[in-house]
């Protein structure tokens, strides 16, 4: 066993070597001694100088070329174990690897050497000849590992701060959602608060002359009990003068009986008797009043009760009424929550129709970008025709001055042999291409090369392009698996060339309609505009699954025989041609595939989509095409078929818009004339009352004439007078007519300028129909491709706010529940307090301050179960 060179609070040991054979599994033992926790620790695991696992804080990163195959006894860690399992040997991992534990301030190593298939490597005898440059190496080595752990923790950190703040961004807007909904709510709840409050401020002006009445009734009370009061102060003096009387009666006894002054005494007594008698005749006036009083009072007291029955009974009245604006109130909560509910249905309705309005002015930006980018490639499609026939012309002259120095009239030209390392060593034939472009050869020297990838889904035509261009452009991977929708068109400059690949969907699946493959052909037509100088028709390097024939006679079909002599074959694979030749595997293909070799003038390359690093094979594929240009006797293929279909596309539009102006124009002229008709019937029915007034006119001026002669003819001034009225009369009926007549021919001019206005109007309108069918008929065809998206994403939408709402309906049930048995509670107690305070006989005041209570109680509670 091999000891570590520092020895501190633990020690880590380790075999000197181990042995393993290539293909195998081995673990590199290492351990601490005594068995502590690894867990809190960094280990670090390097091959030579060279770090090839991190461990820190839970985390674990390997370096290129070691990844999936290095890994820790991740369980074994609580006891010390460190050990490194390594998978899958291969001769270059043999050597020594160092282990390195750091804990704090301390760090320990230990090395074991691997051995495959050769002699021994001592991993001890290393430690101790390694140099302090090989430590700082193993060093740095493991500094990049930390670096790399720390950038892919950033880079996680950061997504999720991303995702955070969607959440926030997503979260704030339902909370300023809900804040609208609540104040809306809130102002419900204020003017129903105004309205309880109007409530109580009658009951309250109730109270108040209620209690002024009350007020009255003490009043009275305290007079009646002064009032008694003075009566019983009387009767004490009353009493006083009787006992007073009665010792005068004693005294005057005695005085008759000694001073014998008897008579005198009587008559004062008599006398005093007679004030007696006048003081108890006033005393029974005076009790007389007060029983008057008493029975006023009586009958105060009784009318006092039948008030208080009285109030009692609308006391009642007004729980009735309560409890009938409570039953109101509970119907108004409801009427509410249907609101609410339509209120939501109503804002998701518009939230729809918002995301609809959004995704088709999207649409209509989009198309607005497409259009733009037409015009421009039309623009430089016209600048590259007026430099092709420039470069024409002067190609014509040089050959033609050529032709007169060298005396060549021959037309023919030799094949040129194909270069390659990865193509096959084949001499394509001369092959005449449809073309409306000049017969004279030109130039092998192509400086803009236009390519059209086609071929199946699955046959790699996208990582064909990636690998081409050497980027990205087609897909996020390089994959065979990778599907196109519609064609797209990539630039770049690859070797010295401006190149422009078009890539294309699979043209050739039985499933796709006709009308589809016919639109996307003319959308290549633009891309690829004035015409492709090759299509690269992509077959994948694998067993043939009889798919060749469909791809044969499709290609005819869509572009003519002449697409062959444009075509080259491109055998695409991914490091899975590695013992097999291309020869060999054309050999074992089906007849179709060799007779598609031999369509194409036995032109054909093979392309790694895996290996970008290898240049040569993009150069020699572009040196093979600019050889069968130069081949050709024009430069791009442009067959007729190839042009027909954006000749039909504008066909098509034409007609469409040819028709829509037909319809247009004949909708105006049935308008007019139905405007004109109903112009002239009104018309004729203003002139015929008119002419009625008109006529009636020319009466009342005959009239008038008649009488003008018949007062110059009467002389009896009677007559003449009478006369005189009834001229007066007629001339006011005929001012008046003429009056009328003058208001109709206004009328009818304003009704002429108003059915002018009229038809103006729905001419004006009727072209913004025409315009805004032409913006739906558009907006229509682009809503085909994303309308199923946009549905399928309002379903889910519309899914998520279902479950909301019932979330949030089921908590507003289950507040609603509270709040009935919090007023149930309420009542009851209601009830019991109103008992008792009947009994007490305080039950007026008390009950109207209870029920005061209530209502605001239970506009806090509405309030709080709103919100």
């Amino acid at each position: 066993m091999a000891e570590s060179r520092v020895h501190t609070q633990f020690k880590l040991t380790s075999e000197d070597h181990v042995r393993a054979y290539v293909g195998e599994e081995v673990t590199l033992p290492c351990h601490l001694s005594p068995d502590t926790s690894a867990v809190a620790t960094t280990i670090r695991w390097f091959k030579g100088t060279e770090c090839i696992y991190l461990y820190k804080n839970g985390q674990v990163t390997e370096r290129s070329g070691y990844e999936g195959r290095v890994s820790l006894i991740t369980q074994e860690l609580e006891r010390g174990n460190v050990s490194l399992r390594l998978r899958d040997i291969r001769r270059s991992d043999g050597g020594v690897y160092i282990c390195q534990v750091i804990h704090g301030e301390q760090k320990e190593e230990a090395a074991v050497g691997l051995k495959v298939r050769e002699g021994p490597i001592s991993g001890s005898l290393y430690l101790q000849r390694e140099t302090q440059e090989d430590k700082l190496k193993r060093e740095a080595s493991a500094g990049e590992l930390e670096l790399k752990m720390e950038n892919e923790l950033k880079k996680t950190l950061r997504q999720e701060m991303k995702q955070l703040e969607e959440k926030l961004d997503d979260m704030t807007q339902e909370v300023r959602e809900k804040e609208r909904l609540l104040d809306d709510m809130t102002q419900e709840v204020r003017e129903k608060e105004r309205l309880l409050d109007d409530m109580t401020q009658e009951v309250r002006e109730k109270e108040r002359l209620l209690d002024d009445m009350t007020q009255e009734v003490r009043e009275k009370e305290r007079l009646l009990e002064e009032k008694n009061q003075i009566m019983g102060q009387r009767d004490k003096l009353l009493e006083e003068k009787d006992k007073q009387l009665k010792e005068k009666d004693l005294q005057l006894e005695d005085r008759n009986h000694r001073l014998g002054e008897k008579d005198r005494l009587l008559e004062e007594r008599d006398r005093r008797l007679e004030e007696k008698e006048n003081q108890l005749k006033e005393r029974n006036l005076q009790l007389e009043d007060s029983n008057h009083r008493l029975g006023e009072k009586d009958k105060q007291l009784e009318e006092r009760d039948k008030h208080l029955e009285e109030r009692d009974k609308r006391l009642e009245e007004r729980d009735k009424v309560l409890k009938g604006k409570e039953n109101e109130l509970k119907e108004r909560r409801q009427e509410v929550e249907e609101r609410r509910q339509e209120v939501e249905e109503r804002r998701q309705e518009v939230e729809e129709k918002d995301n609809l309005l959004e995704e088709r002015e999207n649409q209509l930006k989009e198309r607005d970008k497409q259009v733009e980018g037409v015009n421009n490639e039309n623009a430089e499609l016209a600048q590259q025709i007026c430099d092709l026939k420039t470069e024409v012309e002067r190609l014509r002259r040089e050959i033609s001055a050529q032709m007169t120095v060298r005396g060549e009239t021959s037309d023919t030209y030799p094949t040129l042999p194909l270069r390659r390392t990865n193509s096959m060593e084949l001499i394509p034939p001369f092959m005449e291409g449809e073309s409306s472009s000049p017969d004279s050869p030109v130039s092998p020297s192509v400086s803009e090369l236009r390519l059209v990838l086609l071929g199946r889904t699955g046959a790699g035509r996208s990582a064909a392009g990636n690998t081409i261009l050497g980027r990205e452009e087609f897909g996020a991977q390089a994959s065979p698996s990778a599907v196109t929708q519609r064609s797209k068109r990539r630039e770049g400059d690859v070797c010295g060339r401006r190149l422009v690949l078009v890539d294309t969907p699979d043209w050739f699946c039985p499933g796709l309609s006709l009308e589809e493959m016919r639109q996307d052909v003319g959308l290549c037509v633009r891309l690829s505009a004035p015409g492709p100088h090759a299509f690269l028709l992509v077959i994948p390097v694998e067993p043939s699954k009889g798919e060749e024939r469909g791809v044969l006679e499709r290609m005819e079909e869509m572009f003519g025989e002449g697409c062959w002599g444009h075509t080259v074959i491109l055998f695409t694979h991914d490091d899975g041609l590695k013992e097999q030749s291309i020869e060999d595997f054309l050999q074992a293909g089906s007849q179709d595939l060799q007779q598609l070799v031999e369509k194409s003038g036995s032109r054909g390359h093979v392309l790694n989509i895996k290996d970008r690093a290898h240049g040569t094979q993009v150069s020699e594929l572009l040196d093979q095409v600019e050889e069968m240009v130069a081949g050709n006797r024009e430069r791009f293929y442009s067959s007729q078929t190839y042009q027909e279909a954006e000749d039909q596309v504008r066909e098509m539009e034409g007609k469409i818009q040819r028709e829509r102006g037909e319809r247009k124009q004949r909708e105006e002229r049935d308008l007019r004339e139905r405007l004109q008709k109903e112009l002239q019937d009104s018309l004729i029915k203003i002139e015929g009352v008119i002419q009625e007034h008109e006529g009636d006119i020319r009466t009342l001026s005959e009239r008038t004439s008649e009488l003008e002669r018949q007062v110059k003819e009467e002389r009896d001034e009677e007559k003449k007078r009478e006369l005189e009225r009834e001229l007066k009369r007629e001339s006011d009926r005929r001012e008046e007519m003429e009056r009328k007549l003058e208001r109709f021919r206004e009328k009818r001019e304003n009704e002429r300028r108003e059915m002018e206005e009229r038809h103006r109007q729905e001419i004006e309108e009727m072209m913004e129909n025409y315009e805004g069918e032409a913006r739906v008929e558009a907006e229509r065809n682009l809503m085909k491709i994303v309308l199923p998206e946009l549905q399928r994403n309002i379903m889910i939408s519309q899914t998520n706010m279902e479950r909301e709402f019932s979330r949030q309906m089921k908590g507003k049930n289950i507040e609603m529940g509270r709040l009935r048995q919090n007023l149930k509670e309420v009542m009851e107690a209601h009830s019991v307090l109103q008992k008792r305070l009947e009994r007490e006989g305080r039950g007026q005041r008390a009950l109207i301050g209870l029920l005061g209570w209530v209502r605001r109680n239970s506009s806090s509670w509405l309030l709080h179960n709103l919100i």
